[in-house]
């Protein structure tokens, strides 16, 4: 696996690999990394913690989700987000590999399904008052805050460091497997 392949990882997906949001998305380029379907592979034979799951596949980029098992499956068994997704129809036993098989088919009909927020650890207010458009956005940042934005705000901070942070374990010799177990 390239270099730049691991940082682009790490500055993408790092809130998810440690744990502070319960997955991150990344859009990858075929013709940057015409391996990426070896690497990750390679990854999620190394990585029990983390999974590498493409969502979607184009002839020129994939769409890949990164998670922990156990963040996705607390951001799904909440019960309000739960109660969103069936409501989109999502299955109700909401197991991930039956949610992340239902959410490929809903990328494929929809490029971004708005519910793809509950995936991603965005609050679910704001994701329904994006939907709903009649709010005003307070504040811009992993993803629009309609409400408590000084929380959130705090929230992306944390989730900037943690970018940086593992960017920087990289730029000193470890490599990604490392940094993310």
């Amino acid at each position: 696996m390239s270099k730049e392949f691991e940082k682009l990882l790490a500055y993408h997906c790092a809130p998810a690999i440690f744990g502070l949001k319960s997955s991150n998305l990344v859009n990858v380029s075929l013709i940057d990394y015409p391996n990426i379907e070896d690497d990750l592979e390679q990854l999620n034979n190394a990585c029990n913690r983390v999974k590498f799951v493409i969502l979607k596949k184009t002839d020129t980029n994939i769409l890949l989700l990164v998670y922990k098992e156990e963040e996705l499956l607390a951001q799904l068994s909440d019960r309000a987000n739960h109660d969103f997704l069936v409501s989109y129809g999502y299955p109700e036993s909401l197991e991930i590999c039956d949610a992340i098989e239902y959410l490929k088919e809903r990328v494929k009909l929809h490029d971004f399904p708005h519910e793809i927020g509950v995936f991603l650890g965005y609050d679910l207010n704001d994701i329904k008052d994006f939907m709903d458009g009649t709010k005003k956005c307070l504040h811009v940042g992993y993803w629009k805050v309609y409400s408590n934005p000084d929380e959130k705000i705090k929230q992306f901070n944390k989730f900037t460091r943690c970018r940086h942070a593992a960017i920087t374990l990289l730029e000193r010799g470890y490599n990604f497997e490392n940094v993310i177990l």
